[in-house]
């Protein structure tokens, strides 16, 4: 088995993403699933074109993209993903969309 294994590079002016730190630490083996991992650019729309280029590379048979959410104080996993773009804060080129459709022909939640 092959785990394709994310974390965003650091953003909002921060030095470190502890996500992508937690995930550079991961071992390259866990029971016997190959793990590998890659940093993904906070940047709207080339995060999805790096993701599926590496998805296309590597072929894994799962992929868990891990994400920073500062104040949590445990893991929460997400269980819905709404096909919307709303930034809070400009991604690491300036970047903020607003109320934006991230893929114009597709659902508008994913459960």
């Amino acid at each position: 088995m092959k785990i394709l294994v994310t974390g965003f590079d650091p953003f909002g002016g921060e030095k470190v993403n502890p996500a992508l730190e937690a995930v550079k630490s991961l071992p390259s083996e866990i029971h016997g699933a190959e793990v590998h991992w890659v940093a993904i650019p906070t940047v709207f729309y080339q995060s999805a074109e790096v993701l599926e280029a590496e998805i296309n590379r590597y072929h894994p048979d799962a992929v868990l993209c891990i994400g920073q959410a500062g104040g949590r104080a445990s893991l929460t996993p997400e269980r819905v993903a709404i096909n919307q773009d709303d930034a809070r804060i400009p991604d690491n080129q300036g970047n903020q969309p607003i109320d934006t459709s991230i893929c114009l022909d597709g659902q508008a939640a994913y459960f």
